[in-house]
């Protein structure tokens, strides 16, 4: 549901205009009745949209109230207004709104410019993401230890990164536009860029030794892998070399151990190239359809769709790669967590992959409860191994397209917690097994982008843990994991935890955060010392429940999806007043004026620092 603002200094026509947007189903977060309120009020509740009214009493007008916003905080406004002189609408537009609709107005002109306002503004905000992708990766290719060029069908050279013109001595400016034969060295016969174009035109990679003159005319052996480069249609419009300079080897083996490694690098760069050009595509082809426009609103939802998916899967991808190349093992995040709680997370958060089987058959899951009692919790970070539970199930998924069974199971021996994951699937072959966790490497759905496993396998090592394999052609897949126990770990991590800094006892707690993860965090983090904690994850529920119970401590979520930071003072009207501690996001910067006004006992950042909240329940509990 949409969440929107109204601004308006005529308190019978914010009413009226209330009303009917909950009429419409949009969610009216809040009202404000003066420009300077409704830039404070913008700042706390962060609503999707706002429906500002111009002439207003005060310093400042509509327009100037807007400026604010858009300068500060970048969000969509609709001018609702009853003046239409040139005046307004000149400086209406220096903000660039969304819509300008003259009162009075009707319910439907009212509902058409709301939607088209926020598709508008996601598609933008689609867009620059999309972007932004692009930007990280040509930093990567500029930046790349390998040479990099890219060159068109007719072998005219579009670009170089700097690992070439340090090799070559050749500027991007000397080179770019200029045939490729400009650098075939007096050794190479044209035959090799003849084979080299033929195998990309024709789809295919080219991997092979080839001999390029530097600027001084000097020859440099390169081991060099060509692939093809596509347009949205398929088209093979470029080539990509990727070439690394290599000194002749003296011997058999370290020819093996380089050709390894740059084998490895053509399957990266060849995974990267296919997603660069479909996040090119999105770009490419959205820009088409805004130009041309839309015949009806479906196919504006139908075009924002697929940009939507698009742009999601090149964020996932960007995240994958930083995952799957990380090597670090920071154990700063590290909990101690319940492997059955993941294991619920992980089948929660792959849902809509078993949906989309459900017209052919039926997935069930059963989970072994018997066997997880006595398993100690697991010492890890429970984001990424979550991401390892959820891409083997999701693997499991794409085995079973008509329908089975996944099961799970634990066990412990004195110093390892394993984990089996089990599909009634089809197997694999003893070839697949070999590179099931190889980058890239997919026998799967088009869109799933061959990094699951390598990247569960970069975690697990991160975790000191392994991946065990067992399955035949035509058989179910068992999946194991084996993660150390870490019992001495977990001794000292809990020695100096910053539960330690925490010196009240006996508090009766609630926790309030649509965040769950956060919830079990704080929970852990007051029971483990005797505190009573209660979690829930919206404010509706918390204010009801905190009516009905005492609390000596609320600790609340600033903002929420279903209550806003101005709904937190009804724990002030009641009978007991608790302390209450606010959790907000590093990017709300609050003033004192707006701190004040939420009347909290203290505001603390997240990512949270449990350190630094034991010393804010400790200030305010000293006497305990």
């Amino acid at each position: 549901m949409s969440r929107l603002m109204i601004v308006d200094d005529e308190a019978v026509i914010s009413m009226q205009l209330e009303d009917r947007l909950q009429s419409m189903e949009y969610d009216v977060v809040g009202t404000a009745s003066s420009a300077e309120e409704s830039v404070s009020m913008a700042r706390v509740l962060r609503p999707d949209l706002i429906l500002m009214d111009i002439v207003m009493q005060g310093k400042l007008d509509g327009i100037d109230a807007a400026k604010k916003i858009k300068a500060d905080m970048d969000i969509p406004i609709i001018f609702l207004t009853a003046y239409t002189d040139d005046r307004y609408i000149k400086r209406a537009m220096s903000v660039e709104p969304f819509g300008y609709i003259v009162k009075p107005f009707r319910e439907n002109e009212i509902r058409a410019n709301i939607e088209i306002a926020l598709y508008k503004r996601e598609l933008e905000r689609k867009q620059k993401q999309a972007e932004e992708k692009i930007r990280r990766l040509f930093f990567v290719i500029e930046h790349n230890p390998y040479m990099i060029m890219i060159m068109d069908i007719k072998g005219n050279i579009e670009f170089v990164n700097n690992k070439f013109s340090q090799i070559t001595n050749y500027a991007p400016g000397e080179i770019i536009g200029k045939n490729i034969l400009l650098l075939q060295s007096d050794e190479e016969s044209s035959e090799v860029f003849k084979e080299m174009k033929g195998k990309v035109l024709s789809d295919e990679e080219w991997r092979g030794e080839l001999c390029v003159r530097k600027k001084d005319g000097t020859p440099g052996l390169k081991y060099t892998v060509a692939l093809p480069v596509k347009d949205i249609k398929g088209d093979i419009i470029s080539f990509v070399l990727v070439k690394e300079e290599i000194a002749k080897r003296k011997n058999r083996e370290e020819q093996l151990l380089k050709s390894e490694k740059l084998n490895i690098m053509r399957t990266i760069t060849a995974g990267v190239a296919h997603e660069f050009n479909n996040i090119l595509a999105v770009v490419q082809g959205s820009a088409e359809l805004l130009e041309g426009g839309f015949e009806d609103e479906t196919e504006l939802k139908n075009g924002l769709h697929d940009i939507l998916n698009s742009s999601e899967k090149g964020a996932g991808i960007v995240r994958n790669m930083i995952t799957f190349t990380s090597s670090d093992r920071d154990v700063s995040d590290y909990i101690f967590l319940d492997l059955k709680q993941l294991i619920i997370q992980a089948i929660d958060s792959t849902v809509p992959g078993w949906r989309n089987i459900a017209h052919t058959g039926e997935i069930k899951y059963e989970i072994d409860k018997n066997s997880m009692k006595g398993i100690p919790d697991v010492f890890c970070d429970p984001l990424e191994l979550g991401d390892v539970f959820t891409n083997i199930i999701n693997n499991a998924l794409d085995a079973m397209p008509d329908g089975g069974c996944i099961s799970f199971g634990t066990w412990s021996s004195e110093d390892t917690v394993f984990v089996s994951i089990s599909d009634t699937g089809k197997g694999m072959s003893e070839e697949v097994k070999r590179k099931i966790f190889d980058p890239f490497f997919t026998t799967r759905r088009p869109q799933r982008t061959g990094l699951g496993m390598s990247i569960a396998y970069s975690i697990m090592e991160r975790h000191d843990g392994r991946i065990e394999v067992e399955s035949e052609l035509g058989k179910a897949t068992t999946i194991t994991l084996c993660i150390p126990a870490n019992k001495g770990i977990k001794q000292q991590k809990l020695s100096s935890r910053p539960a330690r800094g925490l010196m009240v006892k006996g508090l009766n707690i609630l926790v309030v955060d649509d965040k769950k993860e956060i919830c079990n965090i704080l929970d852990k983090f007051f029971s483990d010392v005797g505190h009573t904690v209660k979690t829930v994850n919206n404010g509706t529920e918390a204010i009801e429940l905190a009516k009905r119970e005492d609390y000596d401590l609320v600790l609340c979520d600033l903002l929420m999806i279903d209550v806003t930071g101005y709904a937190i003072k009804a724990l002030n009207d009641l009978d007991k007043v608790p302390k209450i501690g606010m959790l907000t996001d590093c990017d709300v910067n609050l003033t004192s004026a707006e701190k004040n006004a939420l009347t909290v006992d203290f505001i603390i950042n997240k990512p949270l620092k449990l350190l630094e909240l034991a010393n804010h329940v400790n200030a305010l509990f000293n006497d305990i």
